[in-house]
């Protein structure tokens, strides 16, 4: 991770928001992977903080959450001081042995609360962001505690060498295995448009709010997806990652960085064919599922993202009856 110690400037500023947003995108993408690829109920912990019995694949679920409110944190203040925010990110890796995944989880916790708690700030120069990278620093103190306590549990009970799922070669090939790749990586893809255009109008409550709800509902279906697709017996991709002879797979890109659309109309116009492909996508999924479970948690999501297209729709409609409204 790169570093920027010496804050004087606005530029400078800028720069390690930046830097801090780039692990936060990759972390909030990591650790949803590391817990989707460990089974549930399974590995239990005595949580350091909240002094309770707890799932480590839950929690670890719930710590990418956390960082990406983080993301949303910094991108808009980097909004806000003039800046562009950064949509690459730092790398993401999975390991085939669990624990391996959650050392490197502390690891990059432990990495990240340095940079945050050692810039060094100019005397009286941005004091709110100062205090702002603090306390995010201290939820990453947190985490921390919370990984090291998981590992060591893991250690007690001996099951260091537990696996993370393994797809299924048989279910590989099954259109409705693919379909549901495909779909997860669109709303995955869809959820971090939205954040762009949530930072974009971020000085402006009404559309920023709307495109929020939006950017959420696609976090939790692409979360809900990486469920099915256990009960599938596959197991969520790490997007364009690269396998080695030990089979860690590493991503310099699992998301896109560049996202189109830079004023109120251009945004609006670009997620419009995009919630039709996936709508059209969940449609033929649906089609393919037999009834029960899978299926009805497949229907509540077709059935938001419909809401979404009705939305956008009317946004548009709305912002090309007002002249001047960029």
């Amino acid at each position: 991770m790169k570093k920027n110690k010496q804050i004087k400037t606005t530029e400078d500023a800028i720069k390690l928001l930046n830097i801090a947003l780039e692990h936060e995108w990759a972390v909030t993408l990591e650790y949803t992977i590391h817990a989707y690829s460990m089974p549930k109920g399974k590995f239990f912990y005595e949580d350091p903080i909240m002094k309770n019995k707890t799932d480590a694949r839950a929690q670890t679920i719930q710590i990418g959450i956390d960082e990406m409110y983080h993301s949303l944190q910094l991108g808009i203040i980097i909004t806000q001081m003039g800046g562009i925010p950064s949509f690459k990110t730092d790398e993401v890796i999975r390991y085939p042995r669990i624990i391996d995944n959650l050392r490197r989880d502390k690891e990059t916790e432990d990495m990240v609360t340095q940079l945050y708690q050692s810039a060094d700030f100019k005397e009286g120069a941005f004091p709110k962001i100062q205090n702002m990278i603090l306390n995010i620093s201290y939820d990453e103190v947190r985490h921390s505690k919370q990984f090291d306590a998981m590992m060591e549990a893991m250690k007690k009970e001996g099951v260091e060498d537990a696996l993370c799922f393994q797809p299924d070669s048989e279910n590989r090939d099954k259109e409705e295995v693919k379909l549901l790749h495909e779909i997860t990586h669109a709303e995955n893809e869809l959820m971090h448009r939205y954040l762009k255009y949530v930072l974009l109008f971020s000085e402006h409550q009404d559309l920023s709010q709307r495109l929020f709800k939006n950017a959420i509902d696609h976090m939790r279906h692409w979360d809900k997806n990486s469920g099915i697709l256990i009960k599938m017996g596959d197991v969520i991709q790490v997007e364009n990652a690269k396998k080695d002879a030990d089979g860690v797979e590493k991503s310099r890109s699992p998301m896109p960085s560049l996202y189109a659309g830079e004023d109120r109309r251009s945004a609006l116009e670009t997620l419009i064919p995009a919630e039709e492909v996936l709508l059209a996508k969940y449609e033929k999924l649906i089609s393919l599922v037999p009834d029960g479970e899978i299926k009805d948690q497949l229907q509540l999501h077709f059935s938001l993202n419909r809401e979404h297209l009705f939305t956008q729709e009317w946004l548009l409609k709305n912002l090309q009856k007002i002249k001047g409204l960029k």
